[in-house]
């Protein structure tokens, strides 16, 4: 088994994802770090997948690792950082990738809200010192993100912002995948560089590389919701 790790170094730490495995992303203070990271990672993807009911192996342990490496200045880590393009994710997508982002989707929403469906508003709001966002700031970034992630194909979307942290979620989610499900055929291909809030350092997206984003970014705030009410059960 090979499999393709892009890795985004930067002077003080790498990003390195696997294309092939939407949500299979980690952060390692070096190349080698990270790449280390990544082996750990892949069979944690495949035992996710496996928990959410799809029938694969997790015997991964024996695969071979081919990378593609961007160097860049800025720190891949910190939040808000630009979105480099790597050539594994120019080629067009298809339906059955369209129908697995969905799928995938579906799985980090489930375990987003298992979290945090229950949660009081003492919790929601609660946040650490040294913490970026409080859980409700959380669900309200990946709320209002996802639809951006679409707009980077220079698409506009119909979006309300109720005032309510999981009807935003459910709505903006609806009309996320609606496009999707409706993905239109000439968006499929191509690289697009976005009029809105274009990134100074590196602004080149694809649908690609917005399917990755779509199931990247929950899956990663999901585990920061995790850290916290872990840090808050230790507090008592």
């Amino acid at each position: 088994m090979k499999i393709l790790v892009c890795l985004e170094v930067g002077p003080e730490a790498t990003g390195a994802f696997v294309p092939e495995f939407p949500g299979c992303w980690v952060f390692g203070r070096t190349p080698v770090r990270a790449l280390e990271k990544v082996r750990a990672e892949v069979e944690r993807w495949f035992r996710w997948v496996k928990e959410h009911g799809e029938g694969v192996s997790v015997e991964v342990r024996g695969f071979e690792v081919e990378t593609e490496i961007l160097r860049v200045s800025y720190n891949p880590v910190m939040a808000g950082k630009p979105e480099p393009l790597f050539w594994a994710e120019v080629p067009p997508i298809g339906r059955e990738d369209i129908l697995r982002t969905i799928r995938l989707m579906r799985y980090s929403r489930e375990d987003l809200l298992s979290l945090t469906s229950s949660l009081s508003d003492e919790l929601l709001d609660w946040k650490p010192a040294g913490k970026p966002r409080t859980i409700r700031n959380c669900l309200r970034h990946i709320a209002y993100v996802e639809p951006w992630y679409i707009s980077r194909l220079n698409v506009e979307l119909n979006v309300r912002h109720p005032k309510n942290v999981f009807e935003l979620l459910k709505h903006t989610r609806e009309i996320v995948l609606d496009f999707l499900e409706n993905f239109p055929e000439e968006k499929m291909r191509g690289i697009f560089q976005p009029i809105k809030d274009a990134n100074p350092i590196c602004s080149l997206w694809t649908a690609r590389k917005v399917l990755r984003r779509l199931v990247d970014h929950e899956r990663l705030h999901t585990r920061y919701v995790e850290k916290l009410l872990k840090m808050r059960q230790e507090i008592g």
